[in-house]
């Protein structure tokens, strides 16, 4: 009876998720918030809120008036310079962004850097901003945990 009660226990329990499911190599370091200033006098805040592919990208320019996208994100840390691409975002009209082409870096555990073409435009080979904001270089910091709830 007791073999019996065994088995049906065992039978009966979820199985664990697979492994596959949780983020993997960079996509894992990239979980949580990071921070940027942007703009010619570093003046507009931007916050990336990562968890597994999907993103949100909060702005907020000098006027306040704060704006969000969300969309995912999709890594090949295996190509050098590292590739990021800003994939699935909406543009203003509802139709779907191109995609943005970007590299990325880290700088020690707490320092992300990207450099992004820009909707539609060819990947950047090297992480330099460019003239009239593009490529545009931002360097992002990783927020401690207990700050998400703050903010």
């Amino acid at each position: 009876m007791r073999t019996l009660l065994a088995a049906l226990i065992l039978i009966a329990a979820p199985a664990p998720a697979p492994a596959d499911d949780k983020p993997q190599g960079d996509l894992a370091k990239l979980q949580g918030i990071w921070k940027a200033l942007a703009g010619p006098e570093k003046n507009i805040p931007i916050v990336l809120e990562i968890k597994d592919k999907t993103v949100r990208v909060t702005v907020t320019p000098p006027e306040g008036e704060e704006r969000s996208l969300k969309g995912e994100i999709k890594i090949d840390e295996t190509k050098t310079p590292k590739h990021w691409d800003w994939i699935k975002f909406q543009r203003a009209d509802g139709d779907e962004a191109p995609p943005n082409l970007a590299i990325y870096k880290f700088e020690g555990d707490r320092t992300l850097v990207i450099c992004n073409g820009g909707p539609g435009n060819e990947r950047p080979t090297e992480f330099q901003a460019g003239e009239m904001g593009r490529p545009s270089l931002l360097t992002f910091t990783k927020q401690d945990e207990e700050k998400k709830g703050g903010q």
